[in-house]
C-alpha cells in the first residue's frame, strides 16, 4: 500500500478539500503517512486568500527538493487555489513538483497521479 502525506494551507475550504483528497486516494488504496519523509506521494492543498500563500508554497517545495533527491520515486502534488491559478509557473519553477491540479479538477485527482505515474508532468 502507498502512503499519501497532505499539508494543508489556509482556509475550512481547504480542509474540506483534504479530506475529499484522502477519499479519492483511499480508493486507490492509499494509507495516509505520518510525516512527508514517510510519504509515497506528497500533497500541497493550498489557498491564495491566506497572505504570502504562494510564497509558503514555493519555500515548502524549496525544502522538499531534498527529499525527492533522497526518495526519487516520491511524487509531489501541487493542489488548491494556488495551484488553480499559477499551475504553469508552479511546474516551471519547481522541477520537483510532478503534477498540479486546482479546485475545479479536484475529482480528478486519480486520473492526474495514474498520467504522473506515465512520467507526464500535468
Amino acid at each position: 500500500m502507498s502512503k499519501v502525506f497532505i499539508q494543508t494551507y489556509g482556509c475550512q475550504m481547504n480542509e474540506y478539500d483534504t479530506d475529499k483528497m484522502f477519499e479519492l486516494l483511499r480508493a486507490q488504496d492509499f494509507t495516509p503517512a505520518i510525516s512527508m519523509e514517510d510519504a509515497d506521494l506528497v500533497l500541497l492543498n493550498t489557498c491564495s486568500v491566506r497572505e504570502k500563500a504562494e510564497q509558503k508554497v514555493y519555500s515548502e517545495l524549496g525544502r522538499m527538493r531534498r527529499l525527492k533527491k533522497l526518495n526519487p520515486t516520491m511524487k509531489i502534488g501541487v493542489g488548491g487555489c494556488v495551484a488553480q491559478q499559477e499551475g504553469a509557473k508552479i511546474l516551471k519553477r519547481a522541477q520537483n513538483v510532478d503534477f498540479v491540479f486546482g479546485t475545479d479538477n479536484l475529482i480528478e485527482l486519480p486520473e492526474i497521479l495514474r498520467e504522473s505515474d506515465n512520467g507526464e508532468r500535468t
